[in-house]
């Protein structure tokens, strides 16, 4: 039977697809990684990954081994914490993505900071992408976010509702205008946000729908800058609308389309192979209890 060193080994070696960066990772021998993998595959009859040139492949067999020694691995170390923890304060790993932690992201940590003084959080604030990653390797123990995760090993509940909107310099023709048709932003210069991000997800598929051909003058995953560039009328933007209710001290014109409702919902997502810890369920408790329209 795999101990627990060998499952831990392999799921690095996985995740990396090379046993030199995860012999790094791990400071051992890349012949001890080696010698564990063979171990594994003599034990279980099967082959693990295809050895390639440049990088491992793992099999199928491999991946059903991943996704059960992930659970196993994941489980030990929360057990771990917790009898480390026990009789002391919880740890809780948030994540949001930036959408969310430039809004409301601070009201919801401060009022359940309040409920559960027990609670040491720390957040981590960054793109859809980079928070499902962190999920999948248990860097978070949860997330808010603002895109949809398709991994099927990622659970998402939604728990808020947000609206796009579009935002301009006053150089722009839409300035000043509170609704436009979207065949008018066919060809228009956008500021937005980087590829990995939920609202630029969104807002390509939208456009895309619509057959709209627009063209991408700046991109940045820091929503300041992007609102400078569009104040100095370098394009449009494309933000939450509760981050559009703070841009006053900007000469920035909010306004929306007429055929679409860029409505999305914020969802508490977490991933099924990392066990719910009481402070986990403290957290997905109060969240629920909020009203979907958070301000």
């Amino acid at each position: 039977m795999a101990t627990l060193r060998q499952l831990k080994i392999f799921v690095v070696t996985a995740e990396h697809k090379k046993m030199s960066l995860a012999a790094k990772q791990l400071y051992i021998s890349q012949s001890s990684i080696s010698q564990i993998i063979s171990e594994l595959e003599k034990e279980y009859g099967v082959i693990l990954f295809e050895r390639k040139a440049r990088e491992l492949k793992i099999t199928e067999a491999g991946k059903l081994l991943l996704e059960k020694a992930k659970s196993i691995v994941n489980t030990n170390e929360a057990l771990e914490a917790d009898m480390r923890n026990f009789k002391s304060i919880r740890s809780l790993r948030i994540g949001a993505t930036m959408s969310i932690g430039a809004t409301i992201l601070t009201k919801l940590v401060k009022q359940f900071k309040k409920e559960y003084p027990d609670i040491d959080i720390t957040v981590k604030v960054t793109n859809t992408m980079h928070i499902e990653m962190l999920l999948l390797n248990n860097e978070l123990d949860i997330a808010l976010v603002e895109g949809i995760i398709n991994n099927p090993t990622i659970v998402s509940k939604n728990c808020f509702v947000d609206r796009l909107v579009f935002i301009c310099g006053k150089e722009s023709p839409f300035f000043g205008v509170n609704e436009v048709a979207i065949s008018e932003l066919e060809k228009q210069t956008f500021i937005l946000r980087e590829k990995g991000s939920g609202t630029r997800a969104i807002f390509e598929r939208v456009m895309k729908e619509f057959q709209i051909d627009y063209n991408v003058q700046w991109e940045s995953i820091n929503v300041g800058a992007i609102l400078s560039a569009v104040e100095n009328n370098f394009g449009i933007g494309v933000l939450s609308v509760r981050e559009a209710t703070k841009i006053q001290t900007y000469s920035i014109h909010v306004f929306t389309v007429k055929e679409y409702d860029f409505k999305r919902y914020f969802y508490l997502s977490s991933s099924v192979n990392h066990p719910v810890t009481s402070q986990i369920q403290n957290w997905i408790d109060f969240i629920n209890s909020q009203p979907e329209d958070l301000a």
